[in-house]
């Protein structure tokens, strides 16, 4: 039952460890191939991403293994770099999500009615859109700061 709560615990908490946050698309493409059962990318404009400048790529990744069932995984590169993922979860799930994430990672640091934000492990869990949130150093600044603001 333990091994159990603790392998539950640790596939929603933890991102799979080839992949590499703040790498490259060239860095990730193996973790991605191996990771999704179809994905696809796109290219869409850096003016709807406020992290980037010159690119935003999105590669949506069907059937990613997570908290023990196939998600859609969304891998965003602000000006190449893998700068965040979002894993979208069923909304009934995201109590369950929030309690994991605490057992994890303590306490949020931020709380509000659309998200709970653990900005020791550079993570969130949203409400407002079901999903987990895994974010990289280099643009911890920008999801903090927005948490801090949304929070109010």
């Amino acid at each position: 039952m333990l091994i159990a709560a603790l392998s539950t615990l640790l596939s929603v908490t933890a991102l799979p460890e080839q992949v590499m946050l703040g790498g490259d698309e060239a860095a990730n493409a193996s973790a991605i191939e191996g990771l999704c059962e179809v994905a696809e990318r796109r290219v869409l404009d850096p003016e709807t991403l406020p992290l980037a400048q010159d690119s935003h790529v999105q590669i949506d990744c069907d059937g990613f293994e997570y908290g023990g069932a196939p998600r859609r995984a969304e891998f965003v590169f602000a000006d190449g770099r893998l700068s965040h993922i979002w894993v979208l979860v069923d909304a009934s799930e995201v109590d369950g999500l929030d309690e994991a994430f605490e057992a994890a990672f303590g306490s949020p640091s931020v709380r509000s009615d659309s998200f709970s934000a653990y900005i020791n492990a550079n993570a969130a869990v949203r409400r407002d859109t079901p999903e987990a949130l895994f974010y990289s150093d280099h643009v911890a600044p920008m999801f903090e700061g927005w948490f801090q603001q949304s929070a109010g």
